[in-house]
């Protein structure tokens, strides 16, 4: 910056270092359309990319017996197999699981926006598009992988790197379509937590003093944490506190912590402690009084903090948080000094 104004000299340097970091790659591009093959290709072939071309999803498929390419860039609207199954057979190969794949298509709802990232895919753009935007998303996708596999051969781990180059719920997806078994390490100071998972499946974790799906979900709202996958074997007796497909996990947990972030700011400082009003009932057989409230209950009767409190309880942060302020509405519980 000079003057507070944009330094062209530094802007070039970064886009030359961006050019260079993708140089070289490989894109494979899946399209009906022989218009659209033709923009896609000589857009990516004009900035240093080596473009493979499939009118089709079969033709597609019998090209990734030959080659691995750096991304793939796909229609979903295409006669015969389309790009939703297309999606599917790419990462049931093992090689190419990890292959950043982006949906193209005109389909414009948000219902199917939803379903494309919701299968796991990186990214998805709109037909009519930009060559210049789908280009900087597949060079911002390759050079996050790239990093991603730095990461990984530095430190020797069967898969490592950071939330900031791969957000949480990408990284569980993709660890479900590979059927994954292995325990998910994370590491944001001072937090530490782990999620285990058995053949791609959920069924552990822990994060401080929560487990379970409370944990899983304060896991996923992390912006900054480093990650490690180490390989486990699976045994009877492994501790299994959580029972539900990945991608629902993900959506409810992804719902709680908009949840958690409303309540959030009506809560107190975590540090205070919560007081039973002494008008307040604490029969625990008082039909007014809902289950989770009663556990507030007994934890402010023995001085807890807010923070006691929400790592007290075994529901989820939004849960509590939810029923502590509606308690603290109500009177019954109040702020102490």
């Amino acid at each position: 910056m000079i003057d507070g104004r944009r330094d062209p000299e530094n802007d070039r340097a970064a886009t030359a270092a961006r050019f260079d970091a993708t140089r070289g790659a490989s894109l494979l591009v899946v399209d009906d359309s022989r218009l659209m093959l033709e923009l896609v290709s000589e857009g990516f072939t004009s900035r240093g990319y080596v473009v493979y071309e499939a009118a089709c999803a079969e033709d597609a498929l019998e090209l990734l017996d030959e080659v691995s390419p750096d991304a793939i860039v796909a229609d979903i609207l295409m006669p015969g197999m389309d790009g939703w199954a297309f999606f599917e057979a790419v990462k049931k190969r093992g090689r190419l699981s990890e292959t950043p794949f982006v949906f193209l298509t005109s389909e414009a709802e948000l219902r199917k926006r939803l379903r494309g990232l919701n299968v796991g895919a990186d990214d998805y753009v709109t037909k009519p598009f930009d060559v210049e935007e789908l280009h900087a998303r597949v060079e911002r996708l390759i050079e996050r992988r790239r990093s991603i596999e730095k990461d990984r051969a530095e430190c020797g781990a069967f898969l490592a790197g950071s939330i900031e180059q791969l957000a949480m719920p990408d990284l569980l997806q993709i660890l479900s379509l590979n059927g994954t078994d292995g325990i998910f390490a994370l590491s944001s100071p001072p937090d530490e937590g782990s999620i285990v998972l058995d053949h791609g499946r959920i069924v552990h974790a822990e994060c401080d003093a929560a487990s379970g799906v409370k944990a899983l979900y304060r896991m996923l709202g992390w912006v900054a944490a480093s990650f490690r996958l180490i390989p486990r074997e699976p045994g009877p007796e492994d501790e299994r506190t959580i029972d539900a497909p990945t991608a629902r996990l993900i959506m409810d947990g992804l719902v709680s912590l908009d949840e958690w972030h409303r309540w959030q700011r009506e809560l107190p400082a975590s540090e205070i402690r919560i007081e039973v009003d002494s008008a307040a009932s604490l029969d625990p057989a008082s039909a007014v009084v809902e289950t989770i409230e009663r556990e507030l209950l007994e934890l402010a009767g023995a001085g807890a903090t807010v923070d006691d409190i929400l790592n007290g309880c075994a529901r989820t942060d939004a849960e509590v948080a939810a029923a502590l302020c509606g308690c603290l509405e109500r009177g019954v519980l109040r702020a102490g000094e």
